[in-house]
């Protein structure tokens, strides 16, 4: 059992915060179907639930969650179905609503068409979007710690690895590797699939591993995540088996000059935008560029708002969470990648992974 509280503003203040913009979408009810925000609303962590934020709030699930359902949503009314009734079985707690919310960017057309003729006549659909997404785009105290935690359990696995890296092992023992230790340390699953890249390997961006052996000279780039009570970390490290030449050195030393100066943007008031145009900014100076986002946020999904882009216009406020991620991929010869992610304060920043990032050489 964790020692944090269960979330600085509770789950009922969460759904008390949707059923207050009920008016301005239109909507009597909102039906969240996106099993990350009940979890959110609810404190929920099962693979099959669904919730009514209305009049009253109800929580749907199926009989394999009865008991994790009773200790998790205590503070919703619980209905225990068979999930082949589907729909037909929640229409009914619908009560008197007859405008229906629904999560129109996470509802697949097929299901809101068998949710309307459960519905009958009488009853409209209204679709919303990213109505929950939004409210959890500004973490509270708890979730921070969450994210800090998983942050740690990653930071305690890279360092175990250190130590094991081998001539001739390959990218998938590498992984495995990595994985277990951070289990060891306390993650609940992995935030993504691991990328480990060896040597020319890592020019790819979102390399998968694969029997490629380790061999003196190598760059290797690593690229994972912990879970923590639901929470993702995601971090990113390069480092070097052996001497890995001048040229390699050379690209590090720029990635690394931009990723600090990326961190360094990141400040309430400022924009995504101008936190990419910052971290880009040494790249190009050294020649250099990449193709895709500086970063993203991080909660209870590995890959949220805001993202951290060219142009990007979302303005940063204290308590969002954002990743600051350059790379240089140079085909051929290898890639260098550095990856921290941050929780933004009134005062600036609290970066939460704290594994060193000067040039590792092993």
């Amino acid at each position: 059992m964790s020692d944090l509280p269960k979330t600085a503003m509770d789950t009922k203040a969460r759904r008390d915060a949707v059923r207050a913009r009920l008016d301005e979408l239109g909507a009597d009810a909102l039906l969240v179907t996106k099993l990350v925000n009940v979890r959110y609303l609810t404190g929920f962590s099962g693979s099959n639930g669904q919730l009514i934020v209305g009049a009253e709030d109800v929580f749907f699930t199926d009989s394999r969650y009865e008991e994790q359902s009773r200790h998790q949503v205590p503070d919703c009314r619980r209905e225990i179905f068979d999930s082949r009734s589907g729909w037909d079985r929640i229409a009914p707690e619908l009560g008197a609503a007859s405008k229906i919310g629904i999560e129109a960017h996470h509802m697949t057309v097929a299901s809101a068409g068998r949710l309307r003729d459960a519905l009958g006549d009488g009853r409209d659909l209204v679709e919303t979007e990213s109505v929950v997404e939004k409210q959890r785009l500004v973490k509270d105290a708890a979730e921070i710690e969450r994210l800090r935690r998983a942050c740690a359990i990653g930071d305690a696995g890279f360092t175990e690895i250190l130590g094991r890296l081998r001539e001739g092992m390959t990218e998938v023992e590498l992984a495995a590797e990595l994985e277990g230790a951070m289990r060891r340390a306390g993650s609940e699953g992995l935030s993504f699939d691991t990328i480990v890249a060896f040597g020319e390997s890592a020019a790819e961006p979102h390399h998968e591993p694969t029997v490629r052996a380790l061999r003196r000279g190598d760059v290797v780039k690593l690229d994972f995540g912990a879970t923590f009570e639901g929470y993702h970390s995601d971090m990113t490290r390069t480092i070097a088996f052996g001497d890995p030449g001048d040229e390699m050195r050379a690209v590090y030393d720029a990635v690394r000059a931009g990723q600090q100066a990326g961190v360094e943007a990141v400040k309430e008031g400022a924009t995504s935008g101008e936190v990419d145009a910052a971290s880009r900014a040494p790249l190009k100076a050294a020649g250099y560029d990449y193709g895709h986002a500086t970063g993203h946020g991080c909660g209870l999904e590995v890959h949220e708002a805001p993202t951290v882009r060219t142009s990007g216009a979302d303005i940063l406020a204290a308590g969002m969470t954002v990743t600051v991620e350059p790379g240089i991929y140079l085909p051929g010869l290898g890639g260098v990648r550095i990856e921290d992610l941050l929780a933004v304060t009134a005062d600036g920043f609290d970066v939460l992974t704290t594994s060193p990032k000067e040039l590792i050489v092993v």
